[in-house]
């Protein structure tokens, strides 16, 4: 059932604690964050066949009317023309680590947004190497869980640090992601990007640009890499369904171009403004 507390949440809270309780005291939910343009949600689809996985594979009992135009009815009637909408999805009240009632609740929540296309950034990212924590890699890596203290620290780190965002490496010392997006590169006209088995979160932004590239007739390779084998990279670039393509200027204290960067954001942008749903 959609949640939608309106007003001051005190007055609700029994209501709240009753609902979200496994949400707040395990982390039992999944999330999607959804970009609207113009009221359009191009990758509404990805972003739900991507949760339905995840609920799947995390047991819970799907409601038989949940699809893509289930959730499409509903975030229209909670979001602006333009915005970030999150969509979050967690399990019903009841036992402790081992649940008693798989059926799931959703609450959706938007943010406006003033554009209406994703936005080539005038300034690029800085981005740097994280230092305090690794990800692990496991059946859950690729899903969007409450599982967030460690991007949290990462994100914290590249604050103090002076960066935009913090390359994260997983468990075995390999680049796996940002704290926020998925990490592509350069090397000479090859399109790269790490492999979904290094535990990076299976972006839907990601499998877009893949997507899109291929269209485009350019070579893709998907490869586990080491941190310093990107400070050969020519050009580097985070994506996320948000933010779409956003170039990196400054890696290793080096100054990067973001020409074949900027070419693929024009194609990005055009498939997804040819998209009409």
């Amino acid at each position: 059932m959609p949640v939608n507390w309106n007003g001051n949440l005190l007055e609700h809270l029994p209501e709240a604690w009753a609902q979200a309780q496994r949400a707040l005291l395990y982390g039992d939910a999944l999330f999607e964050t959804v970009r609207a343009f113009d009221g359009r949600l191009p990758l509404l689809e990805r972003h739900w066949e991507r949760l339905r996985n995840g609920l799947i594979q995390s047991g819970f009992a799907l409601p038989p009317a949940w699809d893509a135009f289930f959730f499409e009815k509903n975030i229209r009637c909670v979001a602006p023309p333009n915005a970030r909408i999150r969509l979050t999805v967690w399990r019903s009240a009841g036992g402790y680590y081992r649940p008693t009632d798989n059926r799931p609740q959703f609450l959706i929540t938007a943010e406006a947004l003033e554009s209406a296309a994703l936005e080539w950034p005038v300034v690029g990212r800085t981005l740097g190497v994280c230092a305090s924590v690794r990800l692990p890699v496991d059946a859950y890596s690729n899903l969007k869980t409450f599982n967030s203290a460690r991007y949290v620290a990462a994100a914290r780190e590249a604050q103090a640090r002076g960066w935009d965002d913090a390359l994260v490496l997983n468990a075995f010392e390999r680049v796996c992601e940002a704290t926020a997006s998925n990490v592509f590169w350069w090397e000479g006209d090859v399109l790269c990007t790490v492999p979904l088995g290094e535990g990076c979160v299976a972006g839907v932004m990601r499998a877009f640009v893949l997507e899109t590239a291929a269209g485009a007739g350019l070579a893709i390779s998907e490869k586990a890499v080491p941190p310093e084998a990107l400070e050969a990279a020519e050009e580097i670039f985070l994506t996320n369904a948000v933010r779409g393509i956003q170039p990196v200027r400054i890696f290793a204290g080096a100054r990067l171009p973001d020409d074949r960067t900027r070419r693929l954001f024009e194609h990005v942008q055009a498939r997804l403004a040819a998209k009409q749903r």
